[in-house]
This record gives structure tokens, sequence and C-alpha cells, in this order.
């Protein structure tokens, strides 16, 4: 077999834009060139993409699930059938998400995501864990388990910094403990993530100070000017998370952009705000994507309960969403139709930012001589036909 593999015929998505009549060529699972349509090396295996775009693979921040299983169900197979289902349609790394747990099954989940890759991770990037809680506002908990919601501990976070690879926690700086813990985790090479939060502006900005440098999926769980726990006394300091993120450019973000969550305006005004290279686009993914309506818990199996229709999933009384149940794929769309972006403005939110938000801009995230080669092939609805994972054809 030869040891080039090249890629031709397609529109290629750049971050800067698109280029037609593209090319990449892959050796050795990275990629030597990326560019006009040229020459192939001798002997190459060559793939016709047929006029499809050529873009890097998408990269999610923070995904819980996918055709019935959940990353907190702790096996090697759950974590594989939900790297599969994503792969499917195009993501080809992601920071497998956890929910707010006891500790002993936020660790089983850890050493899940460690079998998985070690096994060579045949369906995608396992990327470092997002750890989502249990260091959350109670009133901000969504779909959490209520029974799991506390304060920070040292002896129980240190154990999941050490067990790790923690990639980012989602946590409420408000909340005593919250401190050290952010500390903690930049020391360790994590993102402090503010979410699931009452944290008011001037104290999410003390809280950058102390590292915090990303915001859970924004408009979601938190508070703003019109919503936060000083709403009923007038303050001149009654602003909360939202306007931090909008103001502050140390500040980055997601969005879930199934279209379910956030309005079209939501999402422009996001977007004016912190641009595609600084606003990242997520699924929130749980158990129910890819499966029949019907009901389905969040997190673990004893988690809280959560009824998938028409293309939602809810808390069993209707009055709120809990999670999505949608792939990449479909969030890119959304979001380049929603807003009007050009289309290669939204791939990078879901490659290239994700990428650099987690600092590995220089392996993953575009299409550039040297970087892994995590290639997908979609059509102009990003129906993803084809998928490769440095090199290796995936789906």
């Amino acid at each position: 077999m030869s040891e080039y593999l090249v890629i031709e015929n397609g529109i290629l998505i750049t971050d800067s834009g698109t280029l037609p009549d593209g090319m990449v060529v892959v050796k050795e699972g990275r990629i030597e060139y990326a560019g006009p349509r040229g020459e192939a090396p001798a002997g190459a295996r060559r793939i016709d993409a047929g006029g499809l775009y050529i873009a890097p693979g998408f990269i999610d921040l923070h995904v819980h699930g996918g055709a019935g299983s959940d990353f907190m169900d702790a096996t090697a197979q759950d974590v594989e059938t939900v790297l599969r289902y994503h792969a499917a349609h195009g993501t080809t790394a992601l920071c497998p998400t956890t929910a707010t747990a006891p500790l002993q099954e936020i660790l089983a989940a850890l050493d899940a995501f460690a079998c998985y890759r070690s096994s060579g991770e045949r369906w995608g990037r396992a990327l470092g864990a997002h750890i989502e809680g249990p260091y959350l506002a109670m009133s901000k908990r969504g779909c959490h388990l209520p029974e799991q919601v506390r304060a920070p501990e040292p002896g129980e976070w240190r154990q999941i910094l050490e067990r790790g690879p923690v990639a980012s926690m989602t946590l409420a700086p408000e909340l005593d403990g919250a401190r050290e813990l952010i500390g903690a985790l930049r020391r360790s090479g994590a993102n402090a993530s503010a979410g699931h939060s009452e944290c008011l502006y001037h104290e999410i900005e003390e809280a950058v100070e102390w590292g915090v440098n990303h915001v859970t999926h924004l408009y979601c769980a938190m508070t703003d000017a019109m919503n936060n726990r000083w709403r009923l006394t007038p303050n001149p300091r009654a602003a909360g998370i939202l306007e931090a993120v909008f103001l502050d450019e140390r500040l980055t973000s997601e969005v879930i952009s199934d279209g379910r969550h956030l309005s079209r305006e939501m999402l422009l005004v996001a977007f004016r705000n912190k641009g595609c290279e600084k606003l990242a686009l997520v699924t929130d993914a749980m158990r129910g994507a890819g499966m029949p309506e019907g009901e389905y818990t969040f997190g673990p199996r004893h988690g809280m309960r959560a009824v998938v229709r028409n293309g939602e999933a809810r808390v069993p009384d209707g009055t709120a969403l809990a999670s999505s149940v949608y792939p990449m794929s479909v969030m890119v769309r959304v979001f380049r139709d929603l807003t009007g972006c050009p289309l290669w403005q939204a791939v990078r939110m879901a490659s290239l930012t994700p990428a650099t938000i987690l600092g590995l801009q220089d392996k993953l995230g575009s299409l550039a001589r040297g970087k892994l080669a995590d290639v997908i092939l979609f059509d102009e609805q990003v129906e993803v036909r084809r998928v490769f994972v440095g090199g290796r054809a995936v789906v």
C-alpha cells in the first residue's frame, strides 16, 4: 500500500475561506499538503471527492452521549458507541463529558476513557475529559442530579485531576472553595470554565483573574442583567456571566446551535461579539441523540429522566430542555443557516476554534501541513460522506 493518500477534486475549507478544486495529501497520518489541486505523488492512493467539501474533522468540547449510550455508563463499549455515532457525523475528536454524580462514578468514567484511548481510538480521538459538575449552583443545575450538586472539596477534586487527563471542568465560581480549584485546574493545563452558575459580573471578572478562561454553553444555566439573584434589588452591578463574555476578550465560549436551545437573534449577538475565533459550536448531546423518541436518562443510568420528542430532549414536565439530540454536522448547518455566516466560519467554530481553546491548534483543527490528518467530506447540507482519522478511513 502506498504511503501517500490523496483526496482531490473537492472544495477545500481552510481557516480563512474556501478553495475550489482543492487537494489534500496525507503521509503517515499527517497532512503533507493542502491547497490547489496539483500533481499527486507517484503511486498514491487517490480518492475523488466528487465536488464535496474537504474539511477538517469536527472537534466537540462538550458531549455526553449518543446512540443510547452515555460516557457516564463507564464502559469501554459505551465509550466506543458514543464515539462511533459522532464519527459518522464528522466528529473526529471530542472531550468526553461527565455529569454530576458520586465521585466513584466520575472516576469510573475516566477509567473507561483511558481504556478506549489505549485500545487504539478506532472511532476518533478521545481528548481530555470535560468534567461538568458536580460543583454547580443548585438553582442553575439544569438536568444534573440535585442530590449530587455540591461545593468543591479538595480531597475529591484532587482525585479527579490525578486520574485525568482533564481538559476542562465546568464549575460555578461563586461557590466556597472554587478559587483553589480554579488555580489547580490552570496549573494542570486544564480550562476552568464558568457554567451552571449564579455569578454576577463583578464575580466572574474576579474569577477570570483566578484563572477562569471559558464559559460553558452560553445563555444556558447562567445569569444575565435581567435574570440574576439580585434582580429584585436595584444594584449597579446587577449583570452576569453573559455580559462578561461579551465584554471580556479573555473569555472564550460555546453555543448549542441546534435551533432549539437558542434563537437566531441570540446566536447572532454571540457571533458578532465573539467572532468565529472565540466562539465554538458544541453539541451537548445526550444518549437520546440518534435514537427513537422515548424516555432516556441524562448522565448515568440512574440520572434525571428526559423525554425525547419532536427533536428535543426535555425534562418530564416539559419546562426545560435536557441537553441536545443532534450531532455536530447539524450544529454547523443550523448555525450557518440561521446566522447567514459563510460555511467556512461555521466549520472553523467546530474545528480550529475548539482546538485552540484546548491548546491543540498545532496538532488539530485545520488542514495545514504537519497537522494530524483528520479529514471529512460533506455536501452542501453538511451531510457527512467520508471520515478519516489520521488518514485512516473511519466512516
